[in-house]
């Protein structure tokens, strides 16, 4: 019996020893691109309260709040754990772009704290953070692609991810919109503050978007080449026109400004028609990847009936990343936009787009999410605790 105890005893520790070891090693490579799934969740949630739809929206905006906070933990337990790993993230040119995350994700964070719990305290205070923190942040990382003789070139190392720079700005002016009336004392200045990013991420968003594009059609892309990131060709015009709505019809309120309601709406549903047309292509290019990236011969039938839950499901055909919350951002913004746009009378007929293509997000955000827990389990419960998945990474 003792010999027997003895023996369980050290398989416990043992067992203790390997989880703290697979814990360890998880957080060190924890991607910065995680918020991503908060901003994801978040989006969603938002999308299918502006529907009416609160049997969905409130449950994953509860979810979305303690995600966050749980990424914020673990994040600061990281940089004091793994310092230099930190940093050495945001010298990293093809991670970097993925700490952009975190602002968005705080924004909109922001927008559920105003819409489902209407703490406008909380919310402005995000706000507050993620405008001080957005000139740091925003010209740390632009120093840090342009200095360097050793860096590739630009089609080599620019790709979907480059649009945050966009997302981050339009981010700022949507939550800023929404506080510029609770904020009465203030509302001037955040209204400036707000159409500033709005402008600048606007006329940014085309010069970006034609770096991205070159990046497409020059050369050879593989299906490997194709992440979720690039499905923010979309999202960025589509938040671009959840901002134009969001403070265009407001201007009217505050001096100065009345005369440019028209313009902006103008502006903003040219960014809606920018975001549609995208969508075709990325579904297209988007299927063409699943059905041959890591595939050799015919594809599962699964896979050829519903390419995407590739996202989720299989051994072999696995191909949740953390960048594939890239593409359920996008897809969520899109409806929330959409919804928004339809509300200003002229586009009312807008209405019936979000219906249904709310739906087609909302799997595609809980088949990354199913993809996301298995790679998690993955890495929590492999043998080797220190090896990093070959299709798979936390």
């Amino acid at each position: 019996m003792t010999n027997s105890s003895g023996i369980d005893d050290r398989s416990t520790s043992v067992n203790r020893e390997t989880l703290a070891a697979s814990l360890g090693s998880a957080l060190k490579i924890l991607d910065p691109a995680y918020f991503g799934f908060v901003m994801s969740t978040g989006i969603v949630s938002i999308s299918f309260f502006e529907l009416g739809i609160t049997i969905i929206a409130r449950p994953l905006a509860v979810f979305n709040v303690a995600c966050y906070a749980l990424l914020l933990a673990l994040f600061a337990v990281r940089a004091a754990a793994f310092p230099k790993r930190t940093l050495a993230d945001l010298r990293n040119r093809d991670r970097h772009w993925g700490t952009l995350t975190f602002i968005v994700a705080t924004n909109t964070i922001g927008v559920q704290f105003l819409l489902f719990f209407d703490i406008v305290a909380v919310a402005a205070a995000m706000w507050g953070v993620t405008v001080v923190a957005t000139p740091l942040l925003l010209y740390y990382l632009f120093v840090t692609e342009i200095i360097g003789t050793g860096k590739a070139g630009v089609s080599e190392r620019i790709d979907g991810a480059f649009l945050l720079v966009i997302v981050w700005m339009q981010s700022l002016a949507v939550l800023g919109g929404l506080l510029a009336e609770p904020l009465a004392g203030y509302g001037n200045v955040v209204v400036l503050l707000s159409m500033s990013y709005f402008g600048s991420g606007y006329v940014l968003y085309f010069v970006v978007v034609t770096v991205v594009s070159y990046r497409l059609l020059d050369g050879p892309i593989r299906p490997d080449d194709w992440t979720g990131p690039y499905w923010i060709t979309m999202g960025a015009a589509a938040i671009t026109t959840l901002a134009g709505t969001t403070l265009g019809p407001g201007l009217v309120a505050f001096q100065g400004w009345e005369p440019y309601p028209p313009v902006i709406v103008g502006v903003t549903f040219l960014a809606w028609a920018i975001a549609s047309w995208w969508i075709p292509l990325l579904l297209a290019i988007d299927v063409w990847k699943f059905l041959t990236d890591g595939v050799d011969g015919r594809p599962p039938i699964w896979v050829i009936v519903a390419p995407w839950l590739r996202l989720g499901f299989g051994r072999g055909v696995h191909t949740y990343s953390p960048t594939a919350w890239g593409r359920v951002f996008p897809m969520g913004m899109y409806t929330a936009c959409t919804l928004n746009l339809a509300g200003i009378g002229t586009f009312g007929l807008l209405s019936v787009v979000p219906v249904y293509w709310s739906w087609f997000a909302l799997v595609v955000w809980a088949l990354t999410l199913v993809g996301m827990a298995r790679a998690l389990g993955r890495v929590f419960f492999s043998i080797d605790p220190t090896e990093e998945p070959a299709r798979e990474s936390v």
